[in-house]
């Protein structure tokens, strides 16, 4: 089979465990570009951040950003198309994230929506230009949200307490008009139950003149699933969770060991 496109998540996939792109990414992602096959970011991360990641590892100029709600472009600055929550669901979501006590960040187009507090932990460990660009400090996010009728993209909040995670992903679920899914043990994220990765790449494989059968996917974990049950050939990192292994055609090596290069240079018949 000769494959058109690769998508790559970037959390735990083409990232390092230090959140860098390896020169051994970057490499296979040229090659590959040079054998004519698009090369696209598929991410949670809202498009300003994953335009940084995508010109570190040269990938092509199209992006799957917020989980599957945006499309988005790294050359245009911005998304070119949203599927946002509805408004109503989405002041009843964060009130939740807030009245739980999670830190939490809201995703609307360009813009990142956090409180003083959300700012002081997520100032901890995000220090890249994507993020302190886009982020906009209000007192509430729900109040935000509320009294500007915001258009919500994502909600991502995030948590070390595994209870406070169970209780607000359970009161969201209930919550009809979202859809509660996790990149990581330690996060929820909430989107249109319209939105996903697999849904996106589906309209951007169409922009682009080919068809998601000849789409390459690889990703780790629950946020992904979709996308790799769309594509022609579903990759799971050595160091995905056990849903995504077992929908996975193929099983690279893990992030901190190149697994993205590797699965690269597999798929597309090149020896390493």
């Amino acid at each position: 089979m000769k494959y058109d496109l690769i998508a790559l998540d970037l959390d735990g996939t083409a990232l390092n465990p230090h959140n860098t792109v390896s020169p051994a990414v970057r490499e296979a992602v040229a090659w590959a570009r040079s054998c004519g096959v698009h090369v696209v970011i598929s991410t949670g991360r809202i498009c300003s951040e994953a335009a940084e990641f995508a010109q570190m590892m040269g990938a092509n100029d199209e992006m799957v950003t917020s989980g599957g709600a945006t499309l988005s472009s790294v050359s245009k600055g911005g998304c070119t198309m949203r599927i946002s929550i509805p408004w109503e669901p989405a002041v009843r979501a964060a009130a939740v994230v807030e009245r739980v006590g999670m830190t939490s960040m809201i995703y609307a187009g360009e813009h990142l929506y956090i409180t003083p507090y959300d700012e002081m932990f997520f100032s901890q460990y995000k220090t890249n230009e994507g993020f302190l660009s886009s982020k906009q400090v209000v007192p509430s996010v729900a109040e935000y949200i509320a009294t500007h009728h915001l258009s919500v993209d994502k909600i991502f909040c995030r948590s070390r307490e595994p209870f406070m995670l169970q209780m607000a992903r359970r009161q969201i679920a209930s919550i009809p008009g979202v859809r509660v899914m996790s990149s990581a043990d330690d996060n929820i994220e909430i989107i249109s139950p319209l939105a996903d990765k697999g849904s996106a790449l589906t309209m951007l494989c169409t922009h682009l003149g080919t068809t998601i059968d000849r789409c390459i996917a690889i990703g780790d974990s629950e946020n992904d699933l979709e996308m790799l049950h769309a594509v022609g050939m579903p990759v799971a990192m050595g160091n995905a969770n056990d849903e995504v292994k077992s929908i996975a055609k193929y099983i690279t090596d893990t992030n901190a060991n190149d697994g993205v290069a590797k699965a690269i240079y597999y798929l597309l018949g090149r020896e390493r």
